[in-house]
């Protein structure tokens, strides 16, 4: 299943004014609706406080000056994750680095940590449901049992385990592993190449506006860009209103594991559909967030995300 989340001049002066009354109509189109307050307020629930930058970069951002070896270890650890190494491929060829480049290669472990420390991509442990009805999150973060109902019947699962020792920490009954959105979406917006093919959805966007007010809805549509769905979005919802604005697909099925029906897991992964088609079902460019324990299926799903 999957579901969305949320350029020519003539030198006639005459064709001039009437470029200026199509996108004054254009305009008019663009901000009849604004973003709905609560959709607002869980934007900036969710962005914690980023704000993704108005230019694209000229050169690599790094959130702190990297020394020589730093800077070589990162391009290693790079290209050893783009070629499948081994880790014994690691050490073998950051030995020849070394003495190639008379700089120090850091250690593996050392440079994973390094860039989970500048791209602050670090997994969480979410609290759940044992019977996965829902995560533990927003709304349900203060919840100590769950309130799910199946066929009648509250679940009533515990969020914690029983305490023998009242002044001893909550210990979840169970959790998930979860890679935040926020911070890759940082780490793309950081990367010169990437912030612009982020940019991707809303030239479509806006070329196809564009056509609507000039064409009398003569469109061709080729993506989700300049789709009808999203043009609703944007002329009726009050939503991807700035050129920076992120659309999400999410795709989650589930998948068995092993050949024990125990091993059922729900896999759930994001596509980033302001890329260009191009680009954006590469596997480098999709991300997997995480995946929910079986046997049962999700059941508030917006919990989880």
């Amino acid at each position: 299943d999957r579901s969305d989340i949320d350029l020519t001049g003539d030198d006639d002066d005459d064709d001039d004014d009437d470029d200026d009354d199509e996108m004054n109509n254009m305009d008019t189109m663009e901000t009849h609706f604004n973003l709905p307050a609560s959709l607002a307020e869980l934007q900036k629930k969710l962005l914690q406080g980023y704000t993704t930058p108005e230019e694209c970069p000229d050169s690599i951002f790094a959130p702190r000056d990297l020394s020589s070896s730093e800077m070589l270890s990162l391009w290693h650890y790079i290209a050893w994750r783009k070629s499948n190494g081994t880790v014994l491929g690691y050490n073998l060829h950051a030995k020849v680095h070394q003495h190639a480049s008379g700089e120090e290669i850091l250690s593996l472990s050392s440079v994973r940590k390094l860039a989970t420390t500048l791209t602050d991509l670090e997994p969480l442990q979410i609290d759940m449901c044992p019977k996965t009805c829902l995560a533990y999150t927003g709304d349900f973060a203060d919840l100590e049992f769950c309130p799910c109902i199946h066929k009648g019947k509250t679940c009533g699962e515990r969020c914690y385990q029983l305490k023998k020792n009242p002044n001893a920490k909550n210990k979840p009954v169970a959790q998930m592993m979860c890679l935040p959105i926020v911070p890759a979406i940082r780490a793309m917006f950081a990367n010169a190449d990437t912030s612009n093919l982020l940019r991707h959805r809303d030239k479509c966007l806006q070329k196809a506006l564009h056509l609507l007010a000039t064409a009398s809805g003569a469109v061709k549509y080729s993506d989700f860009g300049d789709s009808r769905v999203h043009i609703h979005h944007h002329q009726s919802l009050g939503l991807f209103k700035d050129s920076r604005d992120i659309a999400l697909g999410l795709s989650t099925d589930g998948a068995q594991l092993t050949l024990k029906k125990q091993s059922d897991t729900w896999l759930f992964l994001f596509i980033f559909l302001n890329l260009p088609p191009d680009f954006r079902y590469k596997s480098n460019n999709v991300f997997y967030p995480f995946s929910i324990p079986g046997p049962n299926p999700p059941g508030i799903v917006e919990s989880f995300l």
